[in-house]
């Protein structure tokens, strides 16, 4: 039966429809298994997030879609895995951050890549021999891997068998890639001897191509609507949460006051758990006391964490010193993109510091919103 360009492109629209909002996000859902989670659940994770992940589905995809011998396929399979569990296990656990917008905007153009490679575009436009195909998937599986590093890089995963959680969540990955890749080449063989197969194989790399450049654009999309580009974590400069105290401050809590707020903007946990005091009291939104110990590590680190573009500005700073206490008070704007949505909040911060051992410490901090 021949089947007719129309068919075809209705086939292929089903298929490929869902990469437009999918691409490899992390859901809600996923992400509270992900922060409770065991190493079987990483591994679980992992395959279903190849499963889903189209954007690398449709490139691997492309690499396979005219390699006939099973060696040549294992040859640039591993190429692509090896790249992309390098970046993904490296990039994670080192905290190697970018763009996630821009990331997934290269990993987009490497399917249209592929797409107009298959279609041996460029012998036809360029008038040259296509780069080593061997070394070209080994660096997209790089820029694919870095690209999944940087959605879980999203998550407070903390540091306790992190490397361990992500290594399960790499093998997660290529069991789903296995399975995916098991199902394409049955596809692709059982279609290869069809006479139909040169029109399939033009409209499908065509396909490949349109694709591609349509989650490029949404990608950009993205990167032109994300605020606070200016840092990996933070933007802004220290300028921006400067103190514009009111009245002359010793030059050792000024000094404690400028260093607190460059390592909010950096996310510097160390240094955060370094300047609390060890009775610290922590206030969030109208809630109950949270002692030192769970205020940066449940409540102010997973939320400076939990950010992937955030900018913080304060206004009207209020300080006052009394001998061996201090107090700073500070309107507050914060604006952020979590996982899911944008974040807007604003209200009044008040801190109590005291000089304890020679250095002063944040003994106390309470966060007012509107309404609470």
């Amino acid at each position: 039966m021949r089947l007719n360009r129309l068919s075809i492109a209705i086939m292929l629209a089903a298929f490929w429809s869902p990469a437009l909002s999918c691409a490899h996000g992390i859901s809600a859902g996923d992400q509270e298994l992900l922060l409770d989670g065991g190493n079987m659940e990483y591994l679980r994770q992992g395959a279903q997030h190849m499963l889903t992940g189209y954007d690398h589905l449709l490139f691997i995809f492309g690499i396979i879609f005219f390699l006939t011998g099973f060696r040549d396929v294992l040859k640039y399979i591993t190429a692509f895995t090896l790249g992309h569990s390098m970046t993904l296990v490296l990039g994670t656990v080192f905290g190697i951050s970018a763009n996630y917008y821009l990331i997934d905007a290269v990993i987009a153009l490497s399917v249209c890549y592929k797409g107009f490679e298959n279609l041996d575009g460029f012998k036809r436009y360029l008038g040259r021999t296509a780069p080593n195909l061997l070394g070209v998937v080994f660096a997209f599986g790089l820029i694919h891997g870095f690209g999944l590093a940087t959605r879980l890089q999203q998550l407070p995963l903390g540091d306790e068998g992190l490397v361990w959680r992500i290594l399960n969540f790499n093998a997660g990955v290529e069991v789903g890639q296995v399975a995916a890749l098991a199902v394409m080449l049955l596809l692709i063989a059982g279609w290869r001897r069809s006479l139909t197969f040169n029109r399939f194989a033009l409209v499908a790399n065509r396909g490949l191509i349109a694709a591609g450049l349509v989650l490029f654009l949404f990608q950009l999309h993205g990167f032109g609507h994300s605020i606070g580009l200016d840092l990996p974590g933070f933007s802004g400069s220290s300028e921006k949460i400067a103190d514009t105290s009111s009245g002359a401050v010793s030059v050792s809590l000024e000094g404690a006051l400028q260093r607190y707020d460059r390592a909010f903007i950096e996310r510097d946990m160390a240094t955060l758990w370094e300047l609390f005091a060890e009775d610290l009291i922590f206030y969030e939104q109208g809630t109950s006391n949270v002692g030192r110990q769970e205020a940066l590590g449940e409540h102010l680190g997973p939320d400076l964490r939990a950010f992937t573009q955030m900018q913080a500005s304060f206004s009207a700073t209020r300080v006052k010193e009394f001998g061996g206490t201090a107090i700073r008070t500070r309107n507050f704007t914060v604006k952020g993109r979590l996982p899911e949505r944008l974040f807007l909040a604003k209200g009044l911060e008040t801190q109590n510091w005291v000089y304890r051992n020679g250095a002063w410490r944040l003994a106390h901090m309470h966060w007012s919103f509107p309404g609470s």
